[in-house]
């Protein structure tokens, strides 16, 4: 049975003001790239900050054509990195680092008309190595199996 005192103390826990956490921004974007549209970002697990850049927003529906995009990079001592990434596909990416240097863009959608392929990965000098497809409505870009490793020599092989 609950009592007038329990809801008092309830309605006062209620009414009190939460008290929040001030986020600090990991990394800022260099001011020269202001200019530009941000696509999407993350943080690397090496704590690098990447941004990837567009001349402008993409347009709702309709076609897109393949575009040339920008990675900014901040590490986290303050050393800036800039890749670019020719024949982009994405319309609303997601964006990874490889640990070769790389990076692995995904599209979140699949559209029935488009090639199908809305995952692509590019080497360091921004070149597109290979794309596949894994499916409509992605939200994470990176998928797995536990720690187990198929190569006796203890390496990893990037399959084709």
């Amino acid at each position: 049975m609950t009592t007038g005192r329990d809801h008092a103390a309830a309605s006062e826990s209620r009414s009190r003001p939460v008290r929040g956490t001030a986020l600090v921004p990991h990394a800022r974007l260099p001011g020269a790239h202001h200019d530009r549209h941000v696509l999407t970002s993350t943080v690397d697990v090496f704590g690098t900050a990447h941004w990837l850049l567009a001349e402008r927003a993409p347009e709702r529906g309709g076609e897109l054509p393949p575009f040339d995009a920008l990675v900014v990079s901040v590490h986290p001592g303050g050393a800036v990195e800039r890749t670019e990434l020719s024949g982009l596909r994405a319309r609303w990416p997601h964006l990874d680092r490889l640990p070769d240097g790389g990076f692995v863009v995904a599209a979140s959608r699949a559209r029935r008309y488009e090639d199908g392929d809305q995952v692509q990965v590019f080497d360091a000098l921004g070149r597109e190595t290979r794309s596949f497809s894994v499916g409509d409505a992605t939200g994470t870009v990176w998928a797995g199996h536990f720690d187990e490793n198929p190569e006796p020599d203890g390496s990893w092989t990037v399959m084709p």
